[in-house]
């Protein structure tokens, strides 16, 4: 059986685990985020999908090779669930890349910040490995 692997932000490899998603998650384990492009359309999707939403055509991997974002929302979490108590107070972010795909991630050096995050200021994608090795994720830097 393969190790089992986690992503913030729901992705998990203890559920039943396609190719494409195997794909995704060795390539995140290499700091590489993947978008999926439409082989019919050329609909683009991240994080990615193994379908077009739009003509249900299947879809490719992509290496994303922007990095860099900007806010575009965000909510300060004052009350996390059981499974990220130990995280204390956190903000999920959505970050837009200059292509116009957006990312759901943590800003995990918001306590470095002169204030309070503001709509339009630049994002850098990292990426991290838990210490169990368990864990991969990837998150925004202000």
């Amino acid at each position: 059986m393969a190790e089992r692997k986690e992503l913030y932000l729901g992705y998990t490899t203890d559920k039943a685990m396609t190719p494409f998603m195997q794909d995704f998650l060795e390539n995140l384990d290499e700091d590489r985020l993947m978008k999926s492009v439409c082989t019919s359309c050329s609909a683009e999707y991240l994080p990615p999908r193994q379908h077009c939403q739009k003509c249900l055509s299947e879809a490719k991997l992509t290496e994303m090779t922007e990095s860099e974002a900007t806010l575009y929302s965000y909510v300060v979490v004052n009350f996390a669930p059981e499974t990220l108590s130990s995280k204390g107070v956190y903000i999920v972010a959505i970050g837009e890349f200059p292509s116009g795909l957006k990312l759901t991630a943590h800003i995990t050096n918001f306590a470095t910040m002169s204030g309070p995050p503001e709509v339009g200021m630049p994002l850098k994608l990292k990426f991290a490995k838990e210490a169990d090795g368990k864990m991969i994720t990837y998150r925004w830097l202000v």
